[in-house]
């Protein structure tokens, strides 16, 4: 079985509040303690509307309602979402220079611009792409200040915006969870590929517990099998479908190390993110330069 905590963070990464997601994916624990991985994540989901029909419809803060519904089928690619329409090489806006300035130069300033940020939003309220990916750190508090302030100054559009949808605006980025996959489509079987392309939570949901796509909807469906005596859950965790055949692979290094790329494979570089070096204790900006953890500043090189 899927441990607690992997559930729930999974569901966070997507937009479910905290609260929400920690109940569904505890209740479902408790009522189906031995079903396999791919049962585990039917019945989450399915718990999961059950819940989020308990929200009053009347609570704007709370958008569970809205990322655990079905993804709109009008599909969209993250180039045509982020104004890159017909392009096959351009990056996304958010990833090239910006003409947009982070309100805020350093992180006493973050602070204090945080502080003032609204607390209304619209009623038809949906969670935005770049939320879901900061969904941690902007439930936390002093832990994560450093890591929200990286972000936000190192995607200013994304600053403008969130000020935007905490006084009451929409959000102008995506919302569907498009931009947040990292699995390249064209290495799928054009089945497999519509498949996902239409229900892009499904796939968000086999990369957050660190499942091959692919080999997930194959047992899911009844295709194939783990070999006889292996666990399932790490069968699905070590291996990656091939066009040349099933081969081992550390899904979840993979992810943890791959860019979100989007479902037309074009969104590399969407999130300039910071990345913590384990050998020195600094932050790595998407400029390369290291970063203080504790207070978000330059260092200077030797």
């Amino acid at each position: 079985m899927l441990d607690v905590s992997q559930a729930t963070n999974m569901l966070t990464s997507m937009g479910v509040s905290g609260a929400l997601a920690a109940r569904a994916a505890e209740r479902t624990a408790q009522n189906h303690a031995d079903a396999d991985p791919l049962t585990f994540l039917k019945e989450l989901r399915a718990t999961l509307q059950e819940l989020s029909a308990e929200v009053p419809a009347t609570d704007a803060k709370a958008p569970a309602a809205a990322a655990a519904s079905p993804a709109d089928p009008a599909y969209k690619s993250t180039a045509d979402r982020y104004g890159k329409a017909g392009s096959s090489t351009s990056a996304p806006e958010s990833s090239q220079a910006s003409a947009t300035k982070a309100p805020f130069n350093n992180l006493e300033e973050f602070k204090q611009w945080e502080k003032g940020l609204g607390s209304t939003f619209a009623a038809d309220y949906e969670v935005p792409d770049y939320i879901r990916l900061t969904a941690t750190a902007l439930s936390g508090g002093d832990d994560t200040v450093v890591g929200r302030y990286m972000f936000f100054k190192n995607n200013p559009d994304f600053a403008a915006d969130y000020a935007s949808i905490r006084s009451g605006e929409l959000s102008r980025f995506p919302t569907d969870g498009s931009t947040l996959v990292k699995s390249d489509l064209s290495k799928m079987s054009s089945e497999t590929a519509a498949y996902y392309r239409n229900n892009p939570d499904a796939l968000l949901a086999a990369e957050g517990f660190g499942m091959d796509p692919t080999l997930a909807k194959m047992r899911m469906s009844g295709e194939i099998s783990p070999p006889a005596g292996a666990d399932a859950t790490e069968w699905l965790m070590s291996n990656t479908w091939t066009k040349d055949g099933i081969v081992a692979q550390n899904n979840r290094v993979a992810y943890a190390s791959g860019d979100y790329i989007g479902l037309d494979g074009k969104g590399a570089g969407t999130y300039r993110l910071s990345r913590f070096d384990t050998a020195t204790g600094n932050l790595i900006g998407p400029d390369g330069a290291a970063y203080d953890p504790q207070t978000g500043e330059a260092k200077a090189k030797a």
